[in-house]
């Protein structure tokens, strides 16, 4: 049974710095645009995958303004466990893009986690894999900040692993400077952030340049011929200007 997130408790530096805004900080998961087969349950939150083949993903329905001096946060928690016996695959991502195809935007299932494209493209992610990505070469149980076109910028093993099991969830917290380019990735089993980033790296490119000048936020997940239950249980985002 999956429990229920009071975001409000979760984190008092992200909803700190969240105040600085007029953005939204959590997002109702009901407003979100559900893309492949994104589903929204009763309960309230968001099933990805439940199969095999399949590609998912949800995004706030309209861009948020990225400039040459701000910043954004993120916040999601999801569950994920083995379904029915199956091999494990294939994991979800956390995706900042200006594509052409904005809210709708759905990546490759499988190792794609519906995030890569094999395309260079105005997008980031930052990917979590339960099984070996044969697209970026990277092993199971791997976190790693990437590009659509499939190339790991870093990545790591994450402790606990990816793969939450049932009634466990997986939090992480997204943190960039657009000034500084630093992206910095948190993670954990509970709803208390750590002081240490997972991942943390100056990006080659700055995103308010690569994106336009906009970014549309979201998740997104995947599965090929192995596959678990997937599920995004809470969205939070803020951009501020750091001036």
């Amino acid at each position: 049974m999956l429990k229920t997130i009071n975001f409000l408790t979760f984190s008092p530096i992200l909803v700190a710095s969240m105040c600085l805004a007029a953005n939204p900080g959590e997002v109702p998961l009901s407003s979100m645009n559900l893309n492949g087969h994104a589903r929204l349950l009763s309960d309230g939150y968001i099933r990805f995958t439940h199969n095999i083949s399949q590609a998912s993903s949800v995004f706030v329905p309209t861009p948020f303004a990225l400039g040459p001096n701000d910043s954004f946060r993120a916040y999601f928690a999801y569950e994920s466990h083995q379904e029915f016996g199956q091999c494990i695959a294939d994991g979800l991502a956390f995706v900042a893009q200006n594509t052409p195809a904005g809210a709708s935007y759905l990546g490759e299932d499988g190792s794609g986690l519906g995030f890569f494209t094999g395309t260079v493209s105005p997008a980031i992610g930052v990917t979590f894999d339960y099984y070996a990505n044969e697209i970026t070469g990277t092993p199971a149980n791997a976190a790693a900040i990437a590009t659509p076109d499939g190339v790991d910028l870093l990545w790591t093993t994450p402790h606990p692993e990816a793969l939450s099991g049932p009634d466990a969830q997986r939090y992480v917290w997204v943190a960039y400077d657009n000034p500084t380019r630093i992206m910095q990735v948190f993670y954990s089993d509970t709803q208390t952030r750590p002081a240490t980033p997972l991942l943390e790296t100056i990006l080659p490119f700055d995103l308010s340049t690569v994106f336009g000048g906009q970014a549309y936020f979201g998740v997104t997940a995947g599965t090929g011929s192995c596959y678990s239950d997937q599920y995004l249980l809470n969205f939070a985002l803020n951009v501020v200007n750091v001036q």
